[in-house]
């Protein structure tokens, strides 16, 4: 598969790079993937289409061995599982699936970027917010982006992050910043 992925990168020093995330990271991408599904064969379509979804985003991935890039990698892969999954759970809310299934193996998933408390405040985010967050302001990706890459409607991209922005706020006004 990996060739398959290749051939959407363009320089040779980015194929050497995504050979390198993709050694990296396909262990990590299928465990997060077999927590969510519990099947070996849709964990692995789960990691294939993740692969898939970096490779075509790949100019925007810094250094491999980074925290933001392994973070990114967790990002794509957990939400098409969950989403894969949400079809085999028709007659479960989506929201509570997600916070039902990813809560247990997510707690790690963010490392400290630079300001303890702003961090802190953001690790207590929901994940469905605080993935939005991260992709929005770490990574710079646009709402649409987002959308595309979580697949989910862009409208819900942009209600995530004002509702994630609304409950940040309130978590720092709660350690004591206040926003003049």
């Amino acid at each position: 598969m990996l060739s398959l992925y290749l051939t959407l990168i363009d320089t040779e020093e980015d194929k050497i790079r995504f050979t390198r995330l993709y050694e990296q990271y396909r262990h990590l991408m299928f465990y997060i993937a077999q927590k969510i599904l519990d099947d070996p064969n849709l964990s692995e379509d789960a990691v294939q289409e993740a692969f898939l979804r970096i490779a075509k985003n790949f100019h925007k991935v810094g250094d491999i061995l980074c925290p933001e890039t392994r973070n990114f990698a967790v990002i794509i892969t957990r939400n098409i599982a969950l989403s894969m999954a949400s079809h085999r759970h028709n007659d479960m809310d989506m929201d509570t699936y997600i916070q039902t299934v990813s809560t247990e193996f997510t707690e790690d998933v963010f490392e400290v970027v630079s300001n303890k408390s702003l961090t802190e405040c953001i690790m207590k985010l929901p994940e469905i917010y605080r993935d939005t967050l991260y992709l929005y302001h770490l990574y710079g990706y646009t709402f649409n982006e987002i959308a595309n890459l979580l697949s989910v409607p862009v409208e819900t991209t942009k209600k995530r992050a004002q509702r994630a922005r609304v409950l940040l706020k309130e978590m720092l006004e709660k350690e004591g910043y206040h926003h003049e």
